[in-house]
């Protein structure tokens, strides 16, 4: 995945509520960091430092470090006070070498966490459902379909409508015909109660 995509999915996260802002704060300059070492990954950073950075206590760190790691965005190894900074690996570049990749977050699904399933937003995202192509309807299929919902809108005046507009509604192209036939029966509709309405107020005048 790109620096843009990796953001992106992170972002998709937190606005499930799969990670909080701390633990995204925390992706994210990491994320940075690996970004000005030229995506060298691994790669180490002081626990010192990045605390101070993030404004957080070791303890704070470690909770935040550990639910990442949890749900696939990173794995990391412990350093040695003063003598060998953490080792953070970034689990969504390709260039991870002891690190799973993108694959990884459809295991996750498996670790519940608040009723949810983790790492549902990044196999959406692998996976897009694939945008439907929109087809003209036949005469036949419109009939069909207003018949189903007994109505008295004329295919043919249907058809030759929207053929005239190129299929088009407005500045867009249609998406969904049926939705079409449905917006037309409800025009129809009223224009039928405000017309009963106007021909009762005469009455009413004249009586």
């Amino acid at each position: 995945m790109s620096y843009i995509e990796l953001i992106n999915a992170a972002w998709e996260l937190r606005e499930q509520g799969i990670i909080t802002l701390h633990e995204h704060d925390l992706y994210t300059y990491l994320l940075h960091k690996c970004n000005k070492l030229n995506w060298k990954n691994p790669f180490h950073q002081s626990t010192e430092v990045l605390c101070a950075i993030l404004g957080i206590n070791r303890n704070a760190l470690v909770s935040r470090r550990n639910k990442l790691h949890q749900i696939g965005l990173i794995s990391f190894r412990e350093g040695v006070a003063k003598s060998r900074p953490a080792e953070y690996t970034l689990c969504g570049l390709r260039s991870a070498d002891s690190c799973l990749q993108m694959s990884r977050f459809a295991d996750v699904l498996a670790i519940p966490m608040n009723g949810e399933r983790i790492g549902e937003e990044f196999v959406r995202m692998k996976n897009p459902i694939k945008k439907e192509i929109f087809r003209k309807p036949s005469t036949k299929e419109v009939e069909d379909y207003c018949r189903q919902r007994k109505n008295d809108i004329d295919a043919h005046t249907f058809i030759d409508f929207y053929e005239a507009k190129n299929w088009m509604i407005g500045k867009n192209k249609m998406k969904d015909w049926r939705a079409c036939v449905r917006t037309w029966e409800s025009k129809a509709q009223d224009t039928r109660h405000n017309a009963a309405k106007l021909d009762s107020e005469k009455n009413y005048e004249i009586f």
